[in-house]
């Protein structure tokens, strides 16, 4: 299909799409304001998106404000500190969108975020417009297009849940008509323009994107151009635009690149594991391209577009021959979505997430679009094969109904057969053509509507559901601590929550803790610090996730002190609400909120504890522990080393520190049924799903003031097939049932069991392990594999169950979540928390680095020290860090598996740590190549145009 480049512009085909959109704006949008929702989800929205909007806005204003002080590289707001830069890199630098936020007050800036959500996917559907008014199709065909372009499952999500998703719809179309114009032989400027554009997005979007643009480029080669155009030539010019433009954006692709590969991100196994699919995936999958509604996406398989579209890829595939390029696109649009490989690969070879389905949306726009206008083509014969697929793909939604029941495709379903009575009524009735185009385009409009409406409307798990409410940001910021963290004073400490605790309501939990003046240890971002996914995972900190790599660290004492927290914050009668550290004090409570049915254990009221316990930021230590002797450290040894001196790779002649030994602290154990029998933990099996676990404990002397952990290794868990499931739980029914002699339905009973194992995806390799104690129940939870980002292999770690000042627990519970077969080992071990220790942090304190300065991105200090030393720290070590002392630079160590340290010699010293994005400085000086190369080639281009023209 001929795509022409136009000089006059179709003014009037924008006007009709922007009343359009107003239209469908007011369901979409409508929806949400309708039922006292705003347009901020509760997780990325509320914890990342907006939160930075805001810091951005600051960081711009400041630039302005003052265009020569330094740019601020480091923030110590986001968790123990991390690269503003490459944070701003990944979620606003990019977005050109977000620079508009100057023009609203500060004041304004929650609604301003939700204004460029509307204007983000609006100028979607204007690029849409625009692809497709390059090609022979009429106003009525682009905007049918267009409606399927901007309302499907995939946007009605991303757009709020993540803005910056919706730049993808923004650039594709456009950068495909780049690529088109240079193969016709015309200017590279806008396909620079356009790589640019897409390189300073996003790194991960420009991955995706080359990777969709690289394939149009071939197709289209391949089936239109292989034989008409010069190739070397051709091949110059693009090579020529990829260059310039990776050179012009350095300054933002390539420190965000480094954080990549320096990032917990990039440690997933490849697929998660997969091979396949789970069996699910492949039963939904056909449902999936016209559900709408739905919000169960498996592995980021998002379609969900306007019914129509059914049809419309069978038309497209019809005229094979007039749209090859479509076609192959579906061919390989369809290969891609069966395998795990290939969602992987084109989601950076990690995860298999079919995130990638947002190029799809282009093509499928285009058919429906192209159906649209050539409606007049579709003869008897070709609707006998709608006919014929129709009724197959009716089957397969009737026989996966059976598995689903999914009510979301009520709305799909209409429209499907509405679409083929409408399109049966236009072969056998001469209806205007026009007129006809126009039923169709009424008929998609209702579709997404209605779609969006049953997706986002509060009834049935709606996804207003999950928006915070109007006022609900403002209220989180203002609100979150309670008001107890007023009036408080100090430099350098920290603040944290309890795990499992601190609920915030309208499923809120607080992952991050922005905008606040209080620096919190919990943060979550795509890109976390990769020595503090080592330094978690080698102190088997449970709550480790690639995103959030330290949450609460379990609660754990000296994890806390070492991070520096000094107060706790608690939410009274909610869970864990008594797993309090050891040395934190009830230092000031909120006012309570009563229930209004008087229920004392409903009240809601946030508690203030502090210590003296914390660790200073940057303290120096004369005791180091080798790289030797370090390996030989339990977890929880490890936890107990950060008092009792420094790991650092090399020892510098220092005293070798020392830790208890781990038989003192552990204690015997046995492990019973519920049955009564006796428990090997490396050989269990578990086939009753009521069957649960005590742990009897053996302590030799009395215990008080210990905290509690539980180690586990060497875990590891084999399912049952599919069969063997569905066999137990039958078995189980039936022997448990006592209400009568008609209680058990075998038939039904197998159903029921069948069909939720083929939806869980069994049999799956995830678990979850959990034990009790009077004060928590904490788990080792083994992901399933499509939980994408957040899918980790879980092999061990360690289980806080809380401080007992007294009254030590006698048993413990140990729930395992299915049937299957068992392997792990256990270690308890009780941690005392003695005199010897609080003078080890005594003695720590003494030695902190004094008279804390904090500048832009640089902390300085100074100390005094009787001998040499190792200045450790809690701030996070990167590369980017630099150190001076005595205004001599010296050589940056990392202390503790994964923070910011140095060699110190006897004396006096003034201390400086500086800090500058790694990657940055050179980023800087090839975009600035960059620029300058390009502005010579536009120069040499101009000259040759006015001699040509002379």
């Amino acid at each position: 299909m001929p795509i022409v480049f136009k000089k006059e512009k179709n003014l009037k085909l924008y006007l009709n799409y922007s009343l359009i959109f107003c239209f469908v704006a007011i369901f979409v949008y409508g929806t949400y304001f309708l039922t006292g929702h705003a347009l901020i989800w509760r997780l990325d929205g509320a914890q990342q998106h907006l939160p930075l909007l805001q810091a951005f806005r600051k960081f711009l204003v400041f630039r302005w404000q003052h265009p020569f002080s330094p740019i601020q590289q480091w923030s110590w707001k986001m968790g123990l500190g991390n690269d503003l830069y490459q944070i701003f890199a990944y979620y606003t630098i990019g977005d050109i969108f977000n620079y508009l936020v100057l023009l609203f007050p500060a004041t304004k800036i929650v609604l301003a975020y939700q204004i460029l959500i509307v204007l983000r996917l609006y100028c979607a559907g204007l690029a849409f417009c625009f692809f497709a008014d390059h090609f022979d199709l009429k106003q009525p065909a682009i905007l049918a297009g267009t409606l399927v372009y901007l309302f499907n499952a995939f946007l009605l999500y991303s757009n709020v849940a993540q803005p910056f998703f919706t730049l993808p719809f923004i650039i594709f179309p456009l950068l495909l008509l780049a690529i088109e114009k240079v193969l016709q032989g015309k200017s590279v400027i806008s396909l620079i323009l356009m790589f640019s554009w897409m390189l300073f997005s996003n790194f991960y979007f420009a991955y995706i994107l080359g990777i969709g643009s690289f394939i149009f480029l071939c197709l289209r080669y391949w089936f239109n151009y292989r034989k008409r155009i010069p190739f070397w030539r051709t091949l110059g010019k693009l090579a020529y635009s990829s260059l310039a433009s990776l050179l012009i954006t350095a300054v933002v692709w390539l420190p965000e690149v480094l954080a990549v590969q320096n990032s917990t991100r990039s440690n997933g196994p490849f697929a998660n594991g997969l091979k396949l699919y789970p069996l699910y995936y492949y039963i939904a999958l056909p449902s999936q391209l016209i559900n709408g509604g739905n919000r169960d996406f498996y592995f980021w398989s998002a379609l969900g577009f306007a019914s129509f579209t059914f049809f419309a890829i069978i038309f497209i595939f019809i005229k094979t021959r007039r749209y090859p390029v479509i076609v192959s696109s579906f061919i390989l649009s369809g290969l891609f979505l069966l395998l795990p490989a290939a969602g992987a690969s084109l989601n950076g070879f990690l995860s298999p997430s079919n995130r990638w389905t947002l190029m799809l949306c282009l093509p499928v726009a285009l058919a429906v679009a192209i159906t649209i206008e050539h409606l007049n083509q579709i003869t008897p014969k070709i609707l006998k094969i709608f006919t014929g697929c129709l009724l197959i793909y009716s089957v397969w939604l009737a026989v996966s109904y059976y598995f689903q029941n999914n009510e979301r495709l009520f709305i799909p379903l209409i429209f499907l057969f509405l679409s083929y009575f409408l399109i049966s009524t236009a072969v056998h009735q001469k209806i205007p053509v026009r007129l006809t185009k126009i039923i169709f385009v009424g008929s998609i409009l209702l579709n997404v509507i209605g779609n969006a409406i049953y997706f986002e409307a509060p009834y049935n798990g709606g996804y207003s559901n999950e928006m915070l409410p109007t006022d609900g940001f403002q209220k989180l910021v203002s609100e979150r601590y309670a008001d107890l963290d007023h009036k408080l004073t100090g430099k350098g400490y920290r603040v944290s929550t309890i795990s499992q605790n601190y609920y915030l309501g309208n499923g809120v939990h607080m992952y991050n803790a922005v905008p606040s003046k209080l620096n919190s240890i919990s943060s979550y971002y795509s890109l976390q610090n990769k020595y503090l996914g080592e330094w978690a995972n080698s102190l088997g900190i449970n709550q480790y996730e690639a995103n959030i790599p330290l949450a609460q660290v379990d609660d754990r004492t000296i994890l806390n002190n070492f991070l520096g927290v000094k107060y706790l914050f608690v939410k009274k009668n909610q869970k864990n609400d008594q797993k309090i550290p050891a040395g934190y004090q009830l230092d000031r409570v909120s006012d309570q909120l009563t229930d209004a049915n008087q229920d004392s254990k409903l009240n809601d009221q946030t508690e203030r504890y502090v210590t003296q316990n914390a660790f200073p930021l940057i303290y120096w230590q004369n005791k180091v522990f080798t790289s030797k002797n370090y390996s030989q450290l339990s977890a929880t040894q490890k936890e107990q080393a950060l008092a009792a001196g420094v790991y650092s790779s090399k020892s510098y002649g220092l005293k070798s520190a020392k830790v208890t030994d781990d038989k003192k602290q552990t204690i015997d154990y046995q492990l019973i049924s519920s049955r009564g029998n006796l428990i090997n933990s490396q050989q269990l099996k578990k086939f009753d799903s009521a069957e649960t676990y005590q742990l009897l404990l053996k302590p030799t002397q009395s215990l008080k003031n210990v905290e509690l952990q539980l180690e586990v290794s060497d875990l590891k868990y084999q399912p049952l097939t599919l069969n063997q499931q569905v066999k137990l739980e039958e078995l189980h029914q039936q022997t448990s049932a006592n209400t009568g002699i008609l209680s058990t339905n075998n038939q039904l009973e197998h159903y029921r069991y069948l069909r939720y194992h083929i939806l869980q995806g069994t049999p799956d390799n995830s678990f979850k392990l959990t034990i009790s104690s009077p004060l928590s129940s904490e788990s080792l939870s083994q992901p399933q594999q499509d939980q994408l980002s957040f899918y980790k292999t879980v092999t061990g770690g360690v289980l806080n169950l809380g401080y007992f000042q007294k009254d030590f627990p006698q048993t413990l519970t140990l729930n395992l979540s299915k049937l299957g077969y068992y392997h792990f080992k256990l270690k308890i071990t009780a941690v005392k928390i003695s005199n010897n220790y609080t003078k080890q942090v005594q003695q720590i304190q003494k030695n902190r680095l004094k008279n804390l300065k904090f500048t832009t991105n640089q902390v300085s200090g100074n100390i005094k020290t009787t001998q040499a030393g190792i200045l450790t720290s809690s701030i996070p070590y990167s590369s980017g860090w630099h150190a001076s002392v005595d205004g001599k630079p010296v050589k940056v160590l990392k202390t503790n598996q994964a923070f910011l340290g140095l060699h110190l010699t006897t004396g006096s010293h003034q201390i400086v740590f500086k800090y500058q994005t790694p990657g940055l400085k050179l980023a800087a000086w090839l975009s600035l190549l960059g620029l300058i190369q390009l502005l010579l080639f536009l120069l040499l281009k101009s000259c040759r145009n006015l001699i040509a023209r002379s």
